[in-house]
């Protein structure tokens, strides 16, 4: 019972201490969600697993290093400039810009839209310093600049505090820009999504009609 017990403390104290094992449990807690203890079973189940597991998991990660932003719409892609902003077959007049590539996934899903988009780096916060805000919506306001060719912007963020103030925050950017304001026509997916609903998880239905249906602001 005692080489039991003392055999138990020990792993325990190897398992808590192994300095690989902690900086792995700190990278995966740093994902979106995800806590402590979700990113020890992570560790865990991974060490339980047979070593061409581990070796497939650590060759698919690297793999993302073929990856690259979009130099256009910065959706991921593995071309410098994706698929989609190659395709002569699309409206380039018309541009959609969401939040997350996700969001992209989602209506490309349903098939309908033609247009080109636009992927920001990241959601800004609505308490965001402005400096900051202008870093992240930079490549934006240069694209419509530079590309003469596009006429309406769709404004495709979630139905929420967040995505109605990025709204808010690029328009009155390009309505202070004459030229800009003079050529673009802005618009926001319609109120067919409810409110507080994240593009990423609405039905292809819905966010049919919601970019159909889309309003004039």
């Amino acid at each position: 019972m005692y080489r039991c017990g003392a055999s138990l403390s020990l792993l325990l104290f190897f398992m808590i201490y192994l300095k690989e094992v902690q900086d792995l449990v700190e990278i995966f807690s740093h994902f979106p969600g995800i806590g402590p203890k979700a990113a020890q079973r992570f560790v865990f189940y991974l060490l339980r697993q047979p070593a061409k597991n581990r070796t497939e998991f650590i060759e698919r990660l690297k793999a993302l290093e073929n990856i690259y932003s979009c130099s256009i719409c910065h959706n991921f892609s593995n071309h410098k400039i994706c698929p989609i902003c190659q395709d002569s077959q699309r409206d380039h007049s018309i541009v959609l810009i969401v939040a997350r590539p996700q969001d992209l996934i989602a209506i490309e899903k349903m098939g309908h839209y033609k247009g080109l988009y636009h992927v920001l780096e990241r959601e800004l916060e609505p308490i965001e310093q402005a400096n900051f805000a202008k870093i992240i919506t930079n490549n934006l306001l240069t694209r419509l600049k530079k590309n003469k060719e596009i006429k309406e912007l769709i404004f495709g963020f979630d139905l929420n505090i967040k995505g109605e103030g990025m709204a808010l925050y690029i328009s009155n950017l390009i309505k202070r820009d004459s030229e800009l304001k003079k050529r673009l026509k802005l618009s926001k997916m319609a109120r067919g999504l409810p409110l507080g609903a994240e593009i990423e998880y609405a039905d292809e239905i819905t966010l049919g009609d919601a970019l159909k249906n889309r309003k004039n602001i």
